[in-house]
């Protein structure tokens, strides 16, 4: 008799439920700042974008840590990162990294930027050269590049790719161009005056100029040695 019983169980066809949103989340108990370790669930991927390899989703819909880190949740974008230590300190760039920069050479087909920041941290002593190609500096038509740009200007850029020594980076998209720019006569921190023009406010010099969004706007203006 209780052969057949297993008999009959082990024939059953057993639909498992599938997990509701609820017990979902109960799986997700840490919060942005936490530190995670590796398979740790850490979101729902209903609610949030996973932006890098930090991550991985399951077939269940859930989000899990793929490296141990600090885990970063931003509600405004939707992303959700894992901030490793050695992501942290890395120095390299890499393609869709930010970089910030001072002008130092105009040719006739490209910039040469000095980058001193990546990803917003000080990379300046690692001597770090970036060049913007005509073709990468708006999806507007440029004539002459040292008619939008001036060595000393401080350019927001996204890097590309690795090409010799150098790296490919780009400002044609929105909040990527120039940052800072000083007035060529007096040496005056110059100001907005539209959407690609800016104006000295002690000589009233105007330059045209690859503006990114946040000019003049920034909390943090850098310049680099």
């Amino acid at each position: 008799m209780l052969n057949k019983i297993k008999s009959d169980y082990s024939h059953k066809n057993i639909v498992r439920k599938k997990p509701s949103e609820e017990e979902k989340m109960s799986e997700v108990s840490k919060k942005s700042g936490d530190f995670v370790q590796i398979d740790t669930a850490v979101g729902l991927e209903a609610q949030y974008l996973c932006k890098n390899d930090s991550t991985y989703v399951k077939e269940d819909g859930v989000i899990y840590a793929a490296i141990p880190g600090i885990l970063k949740i931003n509600s405004k974008d939707r992303t959700i990162i894992i901030d490793s230590k050695q992501e942290y300190k890395r120095t390299i760039p890499q393609h869709g990294d930010i970089v910030t920069g001072r002008v130092y050479s105009i040719r006739k087909s490209s910039v040469g930027i000095r980058i001193g920041t990546l990803n917003q941290k000080l990379v300046s002593y690692v001597g770090l050269i970036g060049n913007i190609h005509v073709a990468s500096v708006s999806r507007s038509y440029i004539d002459k590049l040292d008619n939008v740009f001036q060595k000393t200007d401080i350019v927001r850029a996204k890097v590309i790719t690795k090409s010799g020594k150098e790296y490919k980076i780009a400002t044609n998209s929105p909040n990527l161009g120039v940052i800072l720019s000083d007035c060529k006569y007096c040496g005056k921190a110059m100001v907005r005056k539209g959407s690609g023009q800016l104006v000295c406010p002690f000589c009233n010099h105007t330059e045209r100029k690859i503006l990114a969004q946040d000019y003049g706007n920034l909390q943090n203006q850098l310049k680099f040695d």
